[in-house]
């Protein structure tokens, strides 16, 4: 037999897994404007690892009361920014889910009767996972064992 024919086509046959590419993460900033009325504005910004802002992507705001339903819905703008005011009288973790496209961060606000602390809001990481199709790399890796097979015979 011979093994050294056998290497690269080990190595081709492997580089046709799908692994996991990391190439979009997207990170969402908070800020908080208390309003002179009561209540809190929350202002997110979301944007690409690279800094570029994820605009238009649809955003959406659940309750604690009903986590089903969105609360309020919108878009963020082309700073990739979205506001919205939590209603205080609804106590509890609201989620805010942002996303464009397969890419996408998720919050937890949570609200409390003194209102919404900023060092509370959680953020759920923001990391995509896109898997690798590696469509034409199989095809090259199927034809690499069928010329090893005739090679090793």
């Amino acid at each position: 037999m011979k093994l050294r024919y056998l290497t690269p086509i080990v190595a081709i046959g492997l580089c046709t897994l799908p692994g996991k590419a990391y190439a979009h993460m997207v990170e969402t900033n908070v800020a908080l404007e208390r309003l002179t009325q009561g209540g809190t504005v929350l202002q997110t910004q979301t944007t690409f690892s690279n800094g570029d802002p994820l605009k238009g992507a649809k955003v959406s705001v659940y309750a604690p009361t009903n986590p089903v339903t969105p609360w309020a819905r919108g878009t963020t703008d082309g700073q990739g920014q979205f506001r919205f005011s939590p209603d205080p009288t609804m106590a509890g973790d609201w989620e805010v889910i942002i996303r464009q496209q397969g890419h996408g961060d998720v919050l937890t606000v949570p609200v409390r009767s003194q209102g919404v602390r900023l060092e509370e809001i959680s953020d759920s990481g923001g990391r995509d996972n896109h898997y690798a199709s590696g469509s034409g790399l199989a095809l090259l890796g199927l034809g690499a064992v069928l010329l090893g097979r005739r090679w090793l015979t």
